[in-house]
């Protein structure tokens, strides 16, 4: 027997938003607080209209819409069939941070990728930040457009999908011979 605690994969009705719709898939929000709102049907039309048919809902932490609690979400296939988590599980999560923890980032670097994914829009994709105190290109895009880039998937802030590109050889010599400390803007 399993102990579901292994990683699991979508199921065609879970994956997208877009094959949400296509199967009918109920999807809620929820999270583990106390109060009222824990528990949001949701809109899977109104989503796709605001994040995108493109736009995944596994192993994303929305809010609590009455405390801010850490939530995810549920789905379901149909009406009479229990709703599933949208999430792989505490240690995909223990293994996600000690990812993130791996690239160094400084504060200032976190200040300045989380302004830079804040200024994100459906039209306007900033340059993606090179000059961190780390190895790496910073990049933003909006949720679900990352298929159509050569980025690897660093996170999400704000609603923004984070990506990062390894620097080449001659990229990283040059980052390595960079000035240290502030710049001058």
């Amino acid at each position: 027997m399993g102990d579901r605690t292994a990683p699991r994969s979508p199921m065609a009705w879970q994956r997208t938003l877009g094959d949400m719709k296509a199967h009918g898939t109920r999807l809620a929000q929820t999270a583990s607080c106390k109060c009222n709102d824990r528990w949001v049907d949701l809109d899977v039309d109104a989503l796709i209209a605001k994040w995108g048919a493109g736009w995944i809902a596994w192993d994303r932490r929305p809010p609590c819409k009455g405390c801010g609690a850490p939530g995810h979400y549920m789905a379901s296939p149909g009406p009479s069939t229990p709703f599933r988590p949208l999430r792989t599980g505490y240690a995909h999560d223990r293994d996600r941070r000690a990812f993130l923890i791996g690239f160094g980032f400084s504060r200032r670097d976190v200040v300045r990728i989380k302004a830079m994914a804040e200024a994100t829009t459906a039209n306007s994709i900033p340059k993606a930040l090179n000059d961190l105190d780390v190895p790496f290109r910073i990049g933003a895009c909006w949720p679900g457009s990352e298929r159509y880039s050569s980025g690897q998937v660093l996170g999400e802030w704000f609603g923004r999908t984070l990506l990062y590109w390894e620097m080449s050889g001659s990229e990283r010599d040059r980052w390595a011979s960079r000035r240290r400390g502030p710049r001058p803007i």
